[in-house]
């Protein structure tokens, strides 16, 4: 970056901050919230901005009315260049508060792909939208509505967040993710596998067990999983499991329609390091069950899948 460049940056950032500062946004800038894509907003923060400051004005900023002279010399494109790095970092905020202060409708639309995580927590992939349930309650349709327009999303992702519902609202969930997801999209989960032969895996992730003894409402296995998914209307695609028996499965899936980090391929969810772990993990599972463990050199497993909504 040339030194004309970086002034340039760091003039608006400066400018940005005193903005932010003096409360100086008006409402056309509300007005001129659709025309802003979530795609505009992938530069990183400007570390000249405080982020809290942000996070704690630009809702009060961009919904009230304040004098505008500090703004007279700025042209719309600056105004909505501004505006766009005052969003990014809390986006998904600064879309709900807007929407209940205003009663507008904008929407998370994406330039042709919108990826979701749902219940990310602390996970961020790019090129998609981190959500949590301070944002998106994945069982109130009313959640959805508030950020997404009905058959828009190309995928959603869940890892390890559906065995914290009950069924009755797993239910609700699939039936919110089937009408918000767009023909062909598809909707890849993962949860903790009710088949693992591992005793020790078993009493660690089960409701009530060792991991989450409060948290973990719902053990489910292939068999149920498809059920509840061929029923909401999705066809089906399971990626690793292990069957009733204790044997594994899977089959080749792209990682550009989510990642999971605790699966198979991965082998993250136990300390492999830790050996009276490991130990305790290995002597839980059947003597005949154990040689696919060391093969594919793999512990703390998931039930993946792709719920698939048709053409």
């Amino acid at each position: 970056m040339n030194i004309s460049k970086r002034l340039v940056g760091r003039l608006k950032g400066r400018l940005l901050s005193f903005l932010v500062t003096k409360r100086s946004f008006t409402n056309r800038f509300l007005d001129r919230l659709n025309e802003i894509r979530p795609d505009d907003l992938a530069c990183k923060a400007n570390p000249n901005l405080v982020v809290e400051a942000c996070r704690d004005r630009v809702i009060d900023i961009v919904v009230r009315e304040y004098g505008d002279e500090v703004l007279d010399s700025m042209s719309d494109s600056q105004h909505m260049a501004a505006l766009k790095r005052m969003c990014e970092t809390h986006f998904l905020d600064v879309i709900s508060t807007i929407n209940s202060i205003s009663g507008g409708s904008f929407k998370y639309v994406g330039n042709g792909d919108v990826r979701v995580i749902v219940g990310s927590g602390a996970q961020r992939m790019e090129g998609w939208l981190a959500t949590d349930i301070n944002q998106l309650n994945i069982v109130e349709d009313s959640s959805w509505g508030r950020l997404f327009n009905p058959g828009s999303i190309d995928r959603i992702l869940a890892e390890h967040v559906l065995e914290h519902l009950t069924m009755r609202e797993l239910g609700s969930a699939l039936r919110h993710i089937y009408k918000y997801l767009r023909p062909g999209g598809i909707f890849r989960l993962a949860v903790p596998d009710a088949f693992h032969p591992s005793r020790y895996y078993y009493n660690l992730v089960k409701p009530g067990g060792w991991e989450t003894p409060y948290e973990h409402l719902l053990f489910l296995d292939h068999e149920i999983l498809s059920r509840i998914g061929s029923e909401t209307g999705f066809e089906v695609r399971l990626l690793e499991y292990f069957d009733e028996h204790g044997f594994f499965h899977d089959t080749s899936y792209r990682n550009e329609d989510g990642i999971v980090q605790r699966c198979a391929r991965n082998n993250s969810g136990l300390n492999a390091s830790d050996e009276a772990v490991m130990t305790q993990f290995h002597a839980s599972i059947p003597e005949h069950l154990r040689q696919q463990f060391v093969e594919r050199q793999m512990s703390y497993t998931s039930l993946i899948a792709d719920l698939v909504k048709p053409r």
